[in-house]
């Protein structure tokens, strides 16, 4: 199966998504250059098949393959407490910001188990490992930025290890994004001196690019740079 996906990965490949993604993502792994629309219909075809022969045999040869399994893994039909041992495997394993993000966005079934996938996300918070921290920062931003959950996902975000830019840059996405619904905690975090200056300074920047946000508000948050 692995094989012949392979075959498929380099015939769905162009120079020009090779050279951007090489540019884009600084992965280790080799890159074929896929688009994303491309690798996500794949998967679909994956979960309509054996898809746990295609994770059992999957090597992580290639970005475009790593991120074919954090689909799959994310959308498969499937009982969650298996999902969750997949998962769990894979989060370990990211290397890097286009795979974690694509995985967070495709675990829509977050949204079924609210409270079960909290418990998952809580296995990484006190993580020192770049991409786990970031893993965590963007799962809370998509889907735990309502009532019931906010107050735990901010004061989550607050004790996150911050020493890798790709942690520090999902920290401030999250922010970012709270700033649209719960603006008061946006500001006490933006305010707070124990917060790392180039997190306050990229929250900003999200801030005052994002058209969701007053301009009154954009405004203001100038006065939190450091």
């Amino acid at each position: 199966m692995i094989e012949e996906l392979k075959n498929q990965l380099k015939s769905l490949a162009t120079d020009n998504i090779l050279k951007y993604n090489q540019r884009l993502i600084p992965n280790t792994l080799p890159v074929y250059g896929v688009k994303i629309p491309l690798l996500r219909g794949l998967a679909k075809k994956v979960n309509q098949g054996d898809f746990r022969l295609f994770l059992k045999e999957c090597d992580d040869s290639s970005f475009e393959l790593q991120m074919l399994e954090g689909y799959v893994i994310a959308s498969a039909k499937m009982p969650l407490e298996e999902r969750l041992t997949y998962l769990k495997a894979f989060v370990l394993k990211i290397q890097d910001w286009a795979v974690c993000d694509g995985l967070v966005s495709s675990l829509k079934i977050t949204k079924q188990y609210k409270d079960e996938m909290l418990n998952f996300i809580a296995l990484f918070k006190d993580s020192k490992n770049e991409f786990e921290v970031r893993f965590v920062a963007v799962m809370l931003m998509c889907y735990y930025l309502e009532d019931t959950y906010v107050t735990t996902a901010y004061a989550w975000i607050q004790e996150l290890y911050t020493k890798e830019y790709y942690a520090k840059m999902g920290i401030a996405w999250f922010i970012a994004t709270l700033m649209i619904q719960y603006p008061d905690l946006a500001k006490a975090y933006l305010a707070d001196s124990k917060h790392d200056p180039f997190i306050i300074s990229k929250s900003i920047s999200k801030i005052r690019e994002s058209y969701r946000i007053p301009q009154q508000i954009k405004d203001e948050v100038l006065f939190y740079e450091k």
